[in-house]
């Protein structure tokens, strides 16, 4: 019985299937930062400069696909996405 095992544990370990612990590893890696990615409009595409943005976002930043800061602003009916 202990043989199977033995072998059993072996060829696990040869196919890969149970990774070795890692010897004085260090904490996770943070993940990516947001800064990556642009403010979605409702439709799912990133914002531009100039479209309407929804009111409840008047007076706040949103980033296009180029990293460039808009502020959505102007008419509180109809706010636009502005520069700063």
């Amino acid at each position: 019985m202990r043989f199977r095992t033995l072998l059993a544990a072996v060829l696990l370990v040869l196919t890969g299937l149970v990774a070795a612990p890692a010897v004085g590893s260090a904490a996770p890696a943070a993940p990516a930062a947001a800064a990556a990615s642009c403010t979605k409009t409702s439709s799912g595409t990133c914002i531009k400069g100039g479209q309407f943005c929804p009111k409840k976002s008047y007076g706040k930043s949103g980033y296009d696909k180029n990293h460039k800061r808009w502020v959505c602003k102007g008419d509180r009916n109809h706010p636009k996405w502005t520069k700063p």
